[in-house]
């Protein structure tokens, strides 16, 4: 683990400062730092559905179907939409799988007596955050449940020569048409000898580290969303038909 976390804090061009490296060095034989077997579960936020996710839709026992339950799979349209007979179109992206079993029993019910349905997500779209600008090895990476962005950094192979390594933004969206966005100054968080500002991400978050400092966070922002843009592809999963309505600034205060 010692390794590990040395060699993270490497990719990233910075050093251990020494009192910190003591602290790690004086743990005691066979003492593990807590890991996601041991983490508590329950404050992990529910999965919430988003475009391109499978759904099966369970509506309980049916005499006439094969398993002996009627069923149908679904798709998450692009638009995060499912048809669902006899309603029509019902929003799943952005819901928990309880919210939109919540939804479609009270949808259902203006037709239907007493109906029952259990949505499974039976496929996820995508699980991953995103890493570009001025690092090695720019693109998509696993989000694991605990990953923060240094260690999003670290798996990109850390900041370029010419990378702002203090103006390091990170983007999430809030919304159908909005996205909070942090400014982290990293390099300054690791010669204070503090990750207490290292943010967790959620999948499909961007970590995006300019060439230069950034002054005005808005205008930048308003830039790099620009359709006309090349830097964020509309192939990036989890950002399918983003258009900006709103960016407000979230300021770090873990």
């Amino acid at each position: 683990m010692i390794r590990t976390a040395c060699a993270c804090l490497l990719a990233l061009g910075v050093l251990v400062p020494p009192a910190r490296a003591a602290r790690v060095a004086a743990l005691p034989p066979g003492t593990q730092p807590p890991d996601s077997i041991n983490a508590d579960w329950s404050q992990v936020p529910e999965y919430r559905i988003v475009p391109s996710d499978l759904l099966n839709l369970n509506f309980g026992p049916s005499e006439g179907a094969p398993s002996g339950f009627l069923e149908r799979e679904v798709t998450v349209r692009p638009d995060g939409r499912i048809s669902v007979f006899p309603i029509g179109d019902v929003v799943a992206a952005g819901r928990t799988a309880r919210e939109l079993e919540a939804a479609l029993v009270d949808l259902l019910s203006a037709s239907f007596k007493a109906p029952r349905v259990v949505v499974e997500i039976t496929k996820i779209a995508g699980n991953q955050v995103h890493v570009l600008g001025r690092v090695t090895k720019p693109g998509s990476y696993p989000a694991d449940p605990f990953i923060t962005v240094t260690q999003a950094l670290a798996a990109a192979g850390g900041f370029s020569d010419d990378a702002a390594r203090n103006s390091v933004l990170v983007f999430h969206r809030a919304g159908a048409r909005e996205v909070s966005v942090a400014v982290l100054e990293v390099d300054r968080m690791f010669k204070r000898g503090s990750l207490a500002l290292d943010l967790p991400l959620s999948r499909f978050d961007i970590v995006y580290v300019p060439r230069n400092t950034v002054g005005n966070v808005g205008q930048f922002v308003s830039q790099l969303f620009n359709p006309a843009s090349q830097v964020l592809s509309a192939s990036l999963v989890g950002w399918e038909l983003f258009n900006l309505d709103r960016v407000f600034l979230a300021v770090p205060t873990r």
